[in-house]
């Protein structure tokens, strides 16, 4: 085996870095633990540029307070988006127009909801704070997971499960993807996608539960959160009618819409059947309605997340936009998706080259 391929198939890899105080840290990668004697190991199926190693050391360094003030602007916006659309300003719009922004505020809750479970996942990998482990847990902790009802500590030790195990037998999202048939999603029309996805999301929902395992008092915080913040304020500005309104427009949010969203966006991320390598295994998806609804916080650049799992949310674009430029290597095997319904596609053309001439013919 040459020294090329035998990068590219490492278990593992350890970065030299520096944190957001300027300590130096080693990063070891999910699976450095694993001896090589287990063959059913999915390959890491990417081999690190020796001429961006510096970059990409630079690029797991996190800060606590940026990613704070993302989980506090999305719990802002919740609130506020559910108060202004149940409101009795609204109401005086009429029904029609009522109903139409009632629903979109929803919707943007949801996926405002879906942000902050998003942060959830970052703090799984210490990427809120790398150093302040207990500052990570804590912040994220109120800022992110008591809205969804999230624990930092179950859900970490499921996830890097999903690393550390990726591709075996033992990783919760292939046994998930196995026993729903996700592979097997038909992307080939909108009604034929909608029917797919419901007739799943009960299993799913449940599968989900038991997999984030958290406690029952844990998962009551959101309903406490809400009364707190959403219903609260209702009642005491207008009384019981715009105290209903809101809860029941966060019930419909939090209990339908957001478990919908996170479906459809954890049904898009990997596709196992013929694949050894998390590389190949792994899919991002670029398109304007995943970036900006469906995986937010940077969520859709998955295939980065899952090679380097250390670069917080707010690097991971950039450091996408790197590896296009100046890996090829990145480039012709990244596995994507530009739209909900579009089979992942294979490699990225070199936007510094000239597109192909037509044929006159």
């Amino acid at each position: 085996m040459s020294r090329k391929q035998s990068l590219s198939q490492t278990r593992y890899i350890r970065f030299q870095m520096k944190d957001d105080t300027g300590r130096s840290f080693t990063m070891v990668q999910p699976g450095a633990d694993l001896p090589a004697r287990h063959s059913d190991l999915y390959m890491r199926g990417f081999r690190n540029p020796p001429e961006l190693r510096a970059l990409i050391a630079d690029a797991h360094n996190t800060k606590v307070f940026r990613t704070g003030a993302s989980a506090l602007a999305d719990q802002l916006s919740v609130v506020l988006l559910l108060l202004a659309a149940t409101s009795p300003a609204a109401r005086e719009l009429g029904q029609p127009l009522a109903v139409l922004i009632l629903l979109i505020a929803v919707l943007i809750a949801a996926r405002q909801l879906r942000a902050l479970e998003n942060l959830v996942h970052e703090a799984s990998h210490y990427n809120w704070s790398r150093h302040h482990r207990t500052l990570n847990d804590v912040l994220s902790a109120v800022l992110a997971a008591t809205p969804t009802g999230a624990s930092i500590k179950a859900y970490r030790e499921s996830h890097l499960l999903h690393h550390g195990r990726f591709g075996t037998r033992h990783d919760p999202d292939r046994q998930r993807y196995e026993q729903l048939a996700l592979e097997d999603l038909d992307r080939s029309g909108v009604l034929r996608y909608i029917g797919n996805i419901l007739r799943r999301f009960i299993p799913y929902q449940r599968g989900w539960i038991k997999a984030t395992g958290s406690a029952p008092l844990i998962s009551l915080l959101p309903f406490g959160w809400a009364l707190v913040t959403v219903v609260t304020p209702a009642l005491v500005l207008d009384g019981a009618r715009w105290a209903l309104s809101a809860a029941g427009a966060w019930l419909f949010a939090y209990l339908i819409a957001l478990p919908l969203l996170r479906f459809v966006a954890e049904s898009s991320e990997h596709n196992y059947r013929g694949t050894d390598s998390v590389l190949a295994a792994t899919i991002s998806n670029f398109g304007t309605l995943q970036r900006l609804v469906i995986h937010p916080h940077g969520d859709g650049y998955h295939t980065i997340h899952h090679l380097w799992p250390g670069v917080p949310h707010h690097r991971l674009a950039a450091l996408h936009r790197e590896l296009l430029a100046e890996s090829v290597e990145y480039r012709e095997q990244i596995r994507y998706r530009t739209g909900v319904l579009q089979r992942p596609q294979t490699g990225i053309p070199d936007p510094r080259l000239p597109s192909p001439r037509k044929s006159d013919g």
